[in-house]
């Protein structure tokens, strides 16, 4: 059987040699979400047949893998698993397949896979350009909160996250979670976990944030990741909603300082929590990046 072993820090240089021979949009596969979420489920890797496989297993739920990333002989890699799962009485799944993705693995192994889209999961795409401007009527509602904060709190700073003061954000956001930590679910218990993994390992994890400062007081911050030439991930935003204008000002203020030169903002899927599809709906996407799952049938 295939071996797998369990992510850590130390992988990151090989998974991106892996991850820089391919081209993707969705952002389940980067390293930096893998790191911060491999708290809450097992996540473990092999090579098989050249391309990197990433196999994924939440509490007491079946297994399941993102497509191969590499170049090569894909079928190859894709028929190894099919055969490694069958060995394990499993039935191999793939999870998070891009359109792409599909119609190369129908093209491999016709009928052999029944394939189901999953809107929950869709990835949500944004202009960066237009996010950093708010210009038009489809963004006017967020331009009146962000001239809000900006009339409210005309002496703001934004200062973009680095060694010297990563430990500030920690605190503020440890500060944040005590106060919610007794009402927390699960999904925010786990994210609180990948927070402080992701900001102690920062440099090393290659992450590029800020946070938004009110005096010395930290009001919002965010972090995220480039994925390939044109598109950055946003993993984490977080502020404080007593201070209005909060989140559109770190939104704003994160594209512009680090991301500008990129031409596109994932800002990842609304788990199909209502409230979740409503908000990122609002800031108008310019597409979503479709996932789709499939089932090896025989």
């Amino acid at each position: 059987m295939i071996e797998y072993k369990k992510i850590s820090l130390e992988d990151k240089p090989l998974f991106d040699s892996y991850l820089n021979k391919d081209f993707f949009y969705v952002s389940d596969i980067s390293f930096g979400n893998l790191y911060i979420w491999h708290t809450a489920r097992e996540i473990s890797y092999a090579i098989v047949e050249g391309f990197l496989v990433i196999r994924t297993q939440y509490l007491q739920k079946s297994p399941f893998y993102f497509y191969p990333i590499g170049s090569g002989n894909r079928a190859l890699c894709i028929q190894a698993l099919i055969q490694d799962s069958t060995l394990r009485g499993e039935r191999l799944e793939f999870h998070s397949l891009e359109s792409k993705s599909v119609q190369s693995l129908q093209e491999y192994f016709p009928q052999k896979f029944s394939i189901f889209p999953n809107r929950d999961r869709s990835d949500y795409v944004y202009n960066i350009k237009e996010l950093i401007e708010l210009s038009g009527r489809k963004y006017h509602k967020k331009k009146n909160h962000l001239n809000q904060f900006l009339q409210t709190y005309p002496n703001f700073t934004y200062t973009s996250i680095d060694i010297s003061n990563k430990l500030r954000v920690l605190q503020a956001w440890e500060k944040w979670f005590l106060q919610i930590q007794d009402e927390a679910s699960e999904g925010l218990k786990n994210e609180n976990i990948g927070i402080v993994n992701a900001l102690k390992n920062y440099e090393f994890l290659g992450l590029k944030g800020g946070f938004v400062s009110i005096g010395d007081e930290i009001i919002a911050f965010s972090f995220g990741e480039i994925i390939n030439q044109e598109m950055v991930v946003v993993h984490i935003e977080k502020a404080d909603s007593k201070h209005h204008g909060a989140y559109q000002i770190i939104n704003q203020q994160l594209l512009l300082n680090e991301f500008s030169t990129y031409v596109y903002a994932n800002r990842e899927e609304d788990l199909g929590i209502e409230g979740l599809r409503r908000a990122k709906m609002s800031y108008n996407p310019v597409f979503l990046v479709e996932k789709f799952e499939a089932v090896f049938e025989g």
